[in-house]
């Protein structure tokens, strides 16, 4: 009992899903500040992860035919034949309207309506229309983790403002680099798979420059929060320190193009988000104090 529960829990893909929700905490935090209902933002939560996860079980059963040829995804739960397509998909569907329905009924129809918009560009527009047919699949599929951001703040706020716009652009220009530096280590099994990753269309060379570009651009990205009076010194430690750690992993990966150092680049990735999350909210608390 507890292998499966454990094989279905594999089906959300927790880190990718706590890494979503974790910007959208970020955003229903920074709305509510500092009347932040420790309940509601529980309920967000729950929400939020129900509809992620949700969403990732929904694209594991799609994507089970090519996770199946590649080594790095064969022992997941539908590949391993631990769990069936079909009782996936079920669970898929009831994970994502169990999130939008607590959004819909705990919060408003626009925090609903986002978590819906997300599930629709991450599911139709990624996973069916671009991942297999474009070496742009990240890029323009990155849009999909913008609606966390969005969720995030209309479940406090019932409308959108400047913070959520630039939080989710963060996260927008964030995505690119850190798929494709996974795509540099796991070239070949992409390749096989049939899957035109960057990395496999155009060769290292052409994908580091590309990674470059992209996250110099995410590091300035985030230097727009205390240019335009959102955030304070707090932050801008912050973001200048984690953004000169991120620059440098990228350099390295320039001047030494390979699938390890491409791979660390993705590693290195993950906290970075993470602490400019935890930078802005550290930044309104002591800020407020």
């Amino acid at each position: 009992m507890k292998e499966r529960i454990e094989k279905y829990l594999e089906l959300t893909k927790p880190k990718v899903t706590l890494l979503n929700l974790l910007v959208g905490i970020t955003c229903f935090t920074l709305a509510a500040f500092p009347s932040v209902d420790p309940l509601k933002l529980a309920i967000f939560s729950l929400a939020g992860y129900l509809a992620c996860g949700g969403c990732g079980a929904l694209n594991s059963v799609y994507d089970h035919d090519t996770d199946k040829i590649m080594e790095r995804t064969s022992r997941r739960a539908i590949p391993s034949g631990a769990i069936t397509p079909r009782r996936a998909l079920l669970f898929g569907f009831l994970l994502t309207g169990a999130g939008v329905s607590i959004s819909y009924l705990s919060f408003n129809m626009l925090t609903a309506f986002m978590m819906v918009l997300g599930a629709a560009f991450y599911l139709g527009v990624y996973t069916v229309l671009l991942k297999r047919t474009t070496s742009w699949n990240v890029v323009i599929g990155g849009a999909a983790g913008c609606f966390a951001a969005f969720s995030g703040w209309t479940a406090v706020a019932n409308s959108l403002s400047l913070a959520p716009l630039l939080i989710s652009t963060v996260d927008f220009l964030w995505t690119p680099g850190h798929l494709w530096g996974l795509g540099m280590k796991k070239i070949k099994e992409y390749r096989n798979a049939g899957i035109p990753m960057l990395p496999v269309v155009a060769g290292l060379k052409r994908t580091v420059q590309a990674i470059f570009v992209f996250n110099l651009a995410t590091v300035s990205s985030t230097l727009i929060f205390p240019a335009v009076g959102l955030t304070g010194w707090v932050y801008l430690v912050v973001a200048v320190s984690a953004g000169v750690w991120f620059t440098l992993e990228t350099v390295k990966v320039v001047s030494s193009p390979s699938g390890s150092r491409g791979f660390r680049v993705f590693l290195v990735s993950i906290p970075y988000l993470a602490v400019l999350m935890s930078g802005l909210l550290l930044d309104k608390i002591v800020v407020l104090s």
